[in-house]
């Protein structure tokens, strides 16, 4: 049986986030240790991008409490994980859409590869958490002066 968005000339896949220590509290319950991203391609979209190591669907990584402590979020994502989804399905200076921003995660990983973004969020404070991100400004309002250095020293490379 076909589902009706493949019906429709969409494509999609599930993209895992594996995580190696995930909240030991359960209720019950199977651990919270996988967390799935649906990518839905419409008919007539660019292809993916190539390279290997953009292409797998799983993602293995420890929950990232330094980033949780410093943007104040409490299901922040990997930036290395959504930048190699991006890298992998959309072209420099597309626009990627993140219709729950959270503290900025997409965003700033659409803006450290050369996209373009649109960021929605309901909550005030993830809202001025995810804008101050985007300008180098952590959740305890420290500015990072180097916010922008290391791209540069990247690019000189």
């Amino acid at each position: 049986m076909k589902y009706f968005i493949e019906e429709k000339g969409c494509r999609f896949n599930i993209l895992t986030w594996n995580k190696t220590n995930p909240t030991p509290a359960t209720d019950g319950t199977y651990l919270p240790d996988i967390e799935y991203c649906l990518v839905f391609k419409g008919k007539g979209s660019p292809k993916y991008n190539d390279g290997y190591e953009l292409k797998s669907k799983w993602y293995v990584s420890p929950l990232n409490v330094k980033d949780k402590d410093k943007y104040l979020h409490p299901t922040i994502k990997p930036l290395e994980l959504v930048k190699r989804h991006i890298l992998h399905s959309t072209q420099p200076n597309d626009i990627v859409l993140d219709c729950f921003c959270g503290s900025g995660t997409t965003c700033v990983a659409a803006k450290e590869t050369g996209r373009r973004y649109i960021g929605m969020e309901i909550d005030k404070e993830y809202w001025k958490i995810a804008n101050d991100r985007l300008n180098g400004i952590n959740a305890s309002g420290q500015m990072s002066i180097f916010t922008d250095f290391e791209k540069v020293e990247k690019e000189k490379i």
